[in-house]
Parts: structure tokens; sequence; C-alpha cells
């Protein structure tokens, strides 16, 4: 490792991340990491959080997703933002003196450690831990294989311009991608300041505002809604395809949590695991299939017509809050 004291920028690879952190989405991570400094109980909340919600949104083939239920506690977390980079900087530093660390929202194409760094913009949670001689203290417990290539953890001291290019607004973002951000704690947070630099913090003394849209939460009832959109519309696999991957994330850590608790058999978990894992990977081909002109709403039927028979034998008491 470099000394960070004589350099701007350390690389180092969080040793055995994924064995302290589960590996979920880009999201709940770090929310994740973030949460479990103050609630060492956190891992097995959020297997037990986890239930896909979708609804329509302004058009019959416009989805929004809620990945699970909040799991942030009666001092909800809320997205703060500054305009610009000097009173970024100093919010964020009295964040991480208040809490002692901050969970900040950076773009992809800002990260060095990232596959998509100078390709492919996307919000992406991270954690400042630490601030001394103008460096940061950043690290991000994300790992995954990922369309550009592999991203793993990363843990290393960057200097205030690399993070403040990091943590730069950049949009607007495409609806499906500003549905991620708004609802990215399970239920809708707003403002999400997104034309600003931003994080999350508890807003203590604030209820999360009611959400009055109509959600279909059932895992069978929000897959086949899913799986109808996708077998429709020949553009929506390639924009709910990374909806549809953290959802594979999130369950496949949802039934390895519970098999291990007893809460389910073993044996199936392990088969819903994997049709969990080829969802993915078949929306991903259907969309690169539909772009040259041959959709698969065949293909996707089956293969969510699959999941659903292995979620069959899965079943748990559904957790219903959106």
């Amino acid at each position: 490792m470099r000394d960070p004291t004589t350099t701007t920028e350390v690389d180092v690879h969080l040793v055995n991340a994924p064995d302290t952190v589960p590996e979920l989405s880009c999201y709940t991570t770090n929310l994740v990491a973030y949460l479990e400094t103050d609630e060492p109980g956190v891992r097995s909340r959020m297997a037990h959080a986890v239930r896909l919600a979708v609804r329509l949104d302004s058009g019959p083939g416009n989805l929004v997703f809620s990945q699970h239920s909040r799991i942030d506690g009666a001092a909800a977390l809320g997205y703060h933002g500054a305009a610009d980079r000097g009173r970024a900087v100093a919010d964020l530093q009295a964040e991480l003196t208040r809490s002692g660390r901050v969970l900040a929202v950076a773009d992809t194409f800002h990260l060095s450690w990232s596959p998509a760094h100078g390709i492919a913009h996307s919000p992406h949670w991270l954690l400042l831990l630490g601030r001394r001689d103008g460096r940061w203290l950043v690290a991000d417990h994300f790992r995954a294989l990922t369309p550009l290539g592999e991203q793993e953890p990363f843990l290393g001291w960057l200097d205030d311009a690399t993070v403040e290019r990091a943590l730069a607004p950049h949009g607007p973002w495409p609806p499906e991608i500003a549905h991620r951000d708004r609802y990215a704690l399970g239920t809708a947070v707003e403002p999400v300041h997104a034309d600003r630099f931003r994080w999350l913090a508890r807003t203590t003394g604030e209820d999360p505002p009611a959400d009055p849209s109509a959600w279909t939460c059932g895992l069978p009832e929000a897959l086949e809604r899913v799986s109808a959109v996708l077998t429709e519309d020949d553009t929506a696999a390639a924009r709910y395809g990374d909806d549809l991957w953290a959802a594979s994330r999130h369950y496949t850590y949802r039934l390895e949590v519970l098999a291990a608790n007893g809460e389910i058999c073993a044996e199936a978990a392990a088969a819903a695991a994997v049709s969990w894992g080829e969802l993915p990977k078949v929306v991903r081909f259907a969309a690169e299939s539909a772009a040259r002109g041959r959709p698969r709403a065949g293909l996707l039927r089956r293969t969510f017509d699959d999941l659903l028979r292995v979620h069959e034998k899965t079943t748990t008491e559904p957790v219903s809050e959106v």
C-alpha cells in the first residue's frame, strides 16, 4: 500500500469485505455497512425486509420498483444536498463529525475503481469515514460482476478535488434511475436533491411521507406485472434490467439468510437462488436481442414462470410496507 501522506489517492481493496457486508445492490450494500455501526442486527433485518413491489407510473409500460421495506429505524434517513462545493464540503464535514461516517451519493463515471469509470453515469452510494489534511477516507463495500466488468470493494484516501468530482451532480436522470434514487430506502424519499451534491443523514422528528400510490406487493403478483410489461414492451428489458438485477441480489441474500436460520428449506432455497441468478442474465440477453430487432417475449415469459414456480416452495410471511 502506498503512503497516504505522500499521495493524493490510495487504492486499497477492503479485506474480506464480502464476508462482513452482504453482496446486495450498490445502494443497499453500503446502506447496511452504514447502519451496522449502530445496529449490529441490521443484516438479518435486511434479509427479512426484502420484498419486491412495483407500480405503474404515467404510462402502461413505465414501472417503478421498491426493493425492500425500510430498515433505517425510527430516525429515518433522508437526502440532504448542497448547491455548491464549498457548502457541500462544510456540510459533509459537519455530518462526519456528528455521525462518525457519511453515506454519500457519487457518480460511477468518476469512481476510479468502478468498471463504469469514464464510461457510464449512475448514482452510487459510498461511505466517507474520515478526513484529514484535505483528504477523505472513502469506503465502498460493493462487489459485483457488471456488464462493464468486475467491481471490487474499495478503501482509500482521496483528496478534496477527487471527492468533489465523484459527488458532483449529474442529470437529469432518465425516469427509471430517478425512481431508483427516490425509492432506494424502500419508500419515497423527498426531496431527492438530484441537482446537488448529496448525502443521506438522519431526519430526527420527521416521519417519511406517506405514499398514496397503488403498489403491487406480493411477489407472484409483482413478477406477473413485470413480466407483462417486459413481454409487451421491447424497450422495457433494457430500461429495467438494473432493477431486476438488484431484485436478484436481494432475494438471493434473503434466501441464504432464511435457509441458514432454518426458516425455509435449504434445498428449496438453493433452487430458488439459481432461478433468481438466471433472471438478470435472461433480461440482459432479451434487451440486447430486442435492440437487434429480435424480441424474446417467449423466453422472458418462461423465465418468470420458472421463477414463480420455485418461489412457491420458499414462501414466508410477506413484508407489505411500501
